[in-house]
């Protein structure tokens, strides 16, 4: 059975290619052609790492050079080339045709002319992303268009979904809008232009038509496209010309023999399945028909038979089916002469469609927009040309036949990567060991055998959760996300679902927040329609008074109620043998999926993955609050090394809810960090543990002082100011930089950074932060959020049990700190333990860790090596201290997390 592999204990290395063009690599395999080794080696946590904090411009380096030296990089053989040349040699056939409008070819080249000199007198041109929210009208191919001539890439938004649309522009690095007035921009920061402003319009009217200069190199971007992340938060995925000119040109040959037609566009135009409907028939010089933007789903059918037949339809699983119903299989073959089903396994109604037109008639195309949108089609016809799929084991070297291995895609497909995401990146897109010198491929995520006639089987995805909604790459940790920001909710959980044979939908599973009637069903359906696309919009909430959950803390998915179906990430299968994946523990104790652990990134409690669970028999946090005047906390709890339970209740100050995402001053607890620091530099041999931090009077306060708190002097002290000037002393680097290099990047600490608190986005609505502090009475303390100390760490109680959890490892000798019994911190079942922090017993009520923090504020941290058990505590409130110990009593009264008091043992 294929496993992911456990990259936790293999050693890497960084390596780059000609185009500066970063990915990690086995140490102990020979490097591809093509690539040379940076100098980073070992953890493939450390390697990312580095990679991250190197990897700042991922634009080829011949790109760069030659926009450096102003040499024209134009010519690109791209979509708008293809354009042009059809309006050359069929300047007055339709091009594209709509609901009360229709260009021919010369029409939409001149248009695209016009909005390219438009968009580069703005400034948008090489480099630049330009977010297109248009519906589908007269501008939205002219647009496009205009935006690849003036070199910048597109980034196409669904109109459906406006507000969800708007928050990719921030994930995308977006600089310029074109929209129409129905949409608004929001709070968007950028340059905003609305294509049916007649001011924007006069200035259109005004300006030439002839081609444009200086058009993109086929290494530039074209496309910026959302694709789902594995921990909540969207990917923005960077698709070049050469990739999205490949893809395109494999498709030429579909039209070969159809006639006319063209194809018909009636879904979302911003779906990664729309590329082939929106853009094949023009590079094939055949027509695009866009549906009215009013059209019912269910007069598709009827729509499409008045204006066919067609030469190729693109449609999803859905579509088809949705087809069939309508108009039945006999007049589905009449309605095309080719069917290019996307996203997803084919039905039963295509199966039946397809015994009626024939051989080659309906291709069932699988591809993502990692590999531009393509590549290849299933189950037997092959890859396009130029494409290659491998099937490889977790070293990169190939199966045997019939072996189980992972599919990877290489060829000039292959996307240039994740906007803003190097590490990721350099991940998910390893280099080709058996192509071309410098190549790079890209890992799908799909287990696949490989048969003895060279037919490749895909039997699953390891990235268990994602899956295919209505044509849309889907996880369902997005709309869990957006249930768990809303305020009357505590836990959430999103599955999968299938009533009927690939007819996917996501049902969500809500627990209310205690103390309250709870938010009816239809209003967390509107919550979540305001946030998301509307595929991730779940088509059901339940309400329940807890998740079920198995043994193993795992989610119960067969005890959902209604939860009866495929299990989640089954888009495709082999037979009933198809393999379950799950993700394996990572280099934290934590399981990890796509290089982060299951769950973390979602407000209220914790609810996926193997441990932390509600707090057996109610924490008592919401009334501790309302006792003790304090506004908002959360806490994290672990034993054994393992997060069993978060929770968190209250408002920071400022009207959001306190999630687990949210950040606060971490106080002293920076030590913590800054000490994991200090010991990642003792592995590294950069420094001593004798090395001088400070003087205490007369007598100097040596590394080992700070970070075993063994004399009064060092104790005193405050350990991360003292360590943050010896590391930027030893390294010759900032402090908040040096420590996400070391510590913050390898541990995935997305929400922590040093100095000032995490920035929001541009729409008001980016990081959590408690901004706002409170006195012991409950009163505001003016200018408390304020903390400047470039030695202040602002953290999420779930980033800090990740701290807590390695410092626990460090102390056993782990990796991280393998030299910190060098250091003298030995642990001791009651007494001082090491890295900056001192833990209380099992039966203590101190809890003190370290529990000092700016006024208006409260942090702590304790493990307790007896009991191998820790707590996180932070609020916004100056007597969140009297909040933790109520926790601490909690915690105290059980020998284990399972809801037992001891004497029930």
């Amino acid at each position: 059975m294929f496993e992911p592999q456990d990259v936790a204990r293999a050693e890497w290395c960084v390596v780059l290619n000609g185009e500066e063009q970063y990915a990690i690599w086995p140490d102990a395999r020979d490097l591809p052609a093509g690539w040379r080794a940076e100098g980073t080696r070992g953890a493939r946590e450390r390697c990312l790492a580095r990679v991250q904090e190197v990897w700042t411009d991922p634009c080829p380096a011949g790109l760069r050079r030659r926009a450096a030296e102003g040499l024209a990089v134009g010519g690109a053989d791209g979509v708008a080339s293809a354009v042009g040349r059809q309006a050359c040699r069929i300047p007055g056939a339709e091009a594209v045709r709509g609901d009360g409008f229709a260009l021919t070819f010369g029409e939409l080249d001149a248009a695209s002319n016009r909005w390219a000199r438009y968009l580069r007198s703005l400034g948008a041109g090489r480099g630049a992303v330009v977010g297109v929210l248009l519906g589908r009208g007269a501008g939205l191919h002219a647009v496009t268009l205009g935006v690849w001539k003036a070199g910048a890439a597109c980034l196409p938004l669904d109109p459906e979904s406006p507000t969800a649309a708007r928050a990719l522009l921030g994930v995308a690095g977006a600089r310029f809008l074109v929209t129409e007035m129905p949409y608004g921009p929001g709070d968007f920061a950028g340059r905003v232009r609305y294509a049916d402003d007649p001011e924007v319009c006069g200035a259109l009217a005004r300006l030439p038509d002839e081609p444009l200069g200086g058009g993109p190199d086929p290494g530039d971007v074209a496309y910026v496209t959302r694709v789902p992340g594995a921990d909540g938060l969207p990917l923005a995925v960077e698709v070049t010309h050469r990739g999205l000119a490949h893809h395109l040109a494999s498709l030429e040959r579909e039209f070969d023999g159809t006639g006319g037609g063209g194809t018909a566009v009636f879904g979302s135009v911003a779906s990664e399945a729309a590329v082939t409907g929106l853009w094949a028939p023009l590079w094939a010089g055949r027509r695009v028909l866009l549906a009215p933007r009013a059209l019912d789903p269910e007069g598709s059918g009827e729509w499409l038979a008045a204006d066919g037949p067609f030469a190729l339809l693109s449609v999803t699983p859905d579509q088809i089916e949705l087809l069939a119903r309508q108009l039945g299989c006999t007049a589905g073959d009449r309605l095309a002469r080719r069917f290019v089903v996307a996203g997803g396994a084919p039905g039963p109604a295509a199966a039946r469609l397809a015994g009626l037109l024939g051989p080659g008639r309906l291709r069932a195309v699988y591809g993502a927009a990692e590999t531009s949108f393509g590549p290849f089609l299933t189950p037997a016809a092959g890859p396009d040309g130029g494409t290659r799929l491998l099937v490889l084991d977790d070293a990169f070297r190939p199966v045997p036949d019939g072996a189980v291995g992972e599919l990877y895609v290489a060829g000039p497909g292959v996307a240039r990567g994740y906007a803003g995401r190097a590490a990721l990146t350099a991940r998910r897109f390893p280099p080709d060991p058996c192509g071309p010198p410098g190549a790079r491929m890209f890992r799908t995520g799909e287990p696949a055998r490989r048969t003895g006639t060279g037919e490749v089987r895909l039997l699953g995805r390891t990235d268990r959760r994602q899956v295919w909604v209505r044509g849309h790459r889907t996880d369902p940790a997005e709309a869990e996300e957006a249930l768990h920001d809303h305020p009357g909710v505590a836990e959430a959980v999103v599955v999968a679902v299938e009533d009927a044979p690939d007819d996917v939908r996501l049902a969500a599973y809500v627990v209310p927040r205690p103390g309250g009637r709870g938010p009816a069903p239809a209003a967390l359906e509107d919550h979540c329609a305001r946030r998301l696309p509307a595929h991730l919009v779940p088509a059901s909430v339940t309400l329940l008074d807890e998740v079920p959950r198995g043994a193993d803390g795992r989610v119960a998915r067969s005890a959902l109620p209604g939860a009866h179906g495929r299990p989640e990430g089954c888009g495709r299968s082999e037979g009933d043998g198809r393999p379950e994946m799950h993700g394996r523990p990572g280099a934290h104790g934590w399981p990890e999926v796509h290089g982060r652990p299951e769950g973390y990134g979602r407000g209220g409690r914790f609810v996926t993955g193997p441990g932390p669970r509600p707090f057996p028999g109610g924490s008592g946090l919401v009334e501790a609050l309302a006792a003790h005047r304090v506004p908002g906390a959360c806490f994290a709890l672990l034993e054994g090394g393992r997060l069993v339970a978060v929770e968190a209740a209250g408002s920071d100050g400022a009207g959001r809810p306190i999630t687990p995402r949210t950040a606060f001053p971490a106080g002293r607890l920076s030590g913590h960090v800054a000490a994991l620091g200090a010991l990642r530099l003792v592995d590294q041999g950069l420094l001593a543990p004798d090395a001088e931090a400070g003087r205490a009077g007369d007598a100097p306060v040596t590394l080992a002082d700070l970070l075993c708190r063994r004399r009064a002097g060092a104790a005193a002290a405050p350990p991360a100011a003292l360590l943050a000037t010896l590391l930027e002393n030893v390294t010759g680097e900032a402090f908040g930089p040096l420590l996400r290099r070391l510590v913050l990047g390898p541990l995935g600490l997305d929400g922590s950074c040093f100095g000032a608190p995490p920035p929001r986005s541009g729409d008001g609505d980016g990081a959590p932060v408690a901004r706002v502090g409170h006195d012991a009475a409950g009163r505001v303390l003016p200018g408390a959020e304020r903390a400047g100390d470039p030695a202040q760490l602002w953290s999420t109680v779930t980033d800090l049990a990740k701290v807590a959890g390695e410092l626990r490892r460090s102390l056993r000798g782990a990796p991280f700190g393998r030299d910190v019994a060098a250091c003298g911190a030995t642990p001791r079942p009651d007494g001082p333990h090491g890295a900056a922090t001192r833990a209380g017993t099992p039966r203590s009520e101190r809890v003190r860790a370290s529990d000092t923090a700016p006024p208006g504020y409260y942090a702590a941290s304790v493990f307790c090596p007896r009991a191998d058990r820790g707590l996180v505590v932070l609020a916004n409130g100056s007597a969140g201290e009297r909040v933790g110990r109520e926790l601490a009593a909690r915690l105290n009264a059980r020998t284990s997390y399972d809801g037992r008091a001891p004497d029930d043992r």
